[in-house]
């Protein structure tokens, strides 16, 4: 008989928050069921009228308490589910930043670097490295292995292209200059 009290003023002190002894109230849990605790048949019966009527309305006021200490549970962890979420999309968000950030860093100074070697810009992408001197040696080799000059040193070929006789005006004068 005495657990069942215990019990019933444990349910009632996590509904107020306050604990009997004083101190910090405890965090809500759903109580456990009492494996000794009288849950109704034999020996109620020796508890009279009174005392059946008042187990009764203990045993409503617990269920009651529970049911309500059950939904407060659920509507604490549905917060934290939903701050959670909010938590991890942020943090999902900055990771991605970060991870873009990073990203148009390494290729801005990959331009830099092939713009500075006058390197062409389609070999730009290709530059490999993590700091400035290893991309610039990197764009070294590759103007080396591409043989890629600073200034194109391509003589005209003189077969090609406007000859030194002028050009005629008329189909008649190109057919007349053909035939001399």
């Amino acid at each position: 008989m005495h657990r069942k009290w215990w019990n019933l003023i444990r349910i009632r002190t996590i509904e107020t928050g306050a604990e009997p002894g004083g101190g910090e109230p405890p965090q809500p849990e759903p109580p456990q069921p009492d494996p000794q605790a009288n849950t109704g048949g034999e020996g109620d019966e020796k508890l009279g009228e009174h005392g059946m009527t008042a187990l009764k309305n203990e045993r409503r006021a617990n269920k009651s308490l529970r049911e309500q200490l059950a939904a407060a549970n659920a509507r604490i962890k549905e917060f934290e589910d939903r701050d959670k979420t909010d938590a991890e999309k942020a943090s999902e968000r900055i990771a991605s930043l970060e991870k873009s950030n990073t990203g148009n860093a390494a290729k801005a100074l990959r331009y830099e670097v092939a713009v500075d070697k006058q390197l062409p810009k389609v070999l730009a992408e290709r530059l490999q490295g993590s700091t400035r001197e290893e991309l610039e040696a990197d764009a070294d080799s590759l103007l080396k292995l591409v043989n890629v000059q600073n200034k194109p040193n391509v003589k005209p070929d003189p077969s090609q292209g406007k000859g030194g006789d002028p050009k005629p005006h008329s189909l008649s004068e190109a057919i007349s200059a053909y035939y001399k």
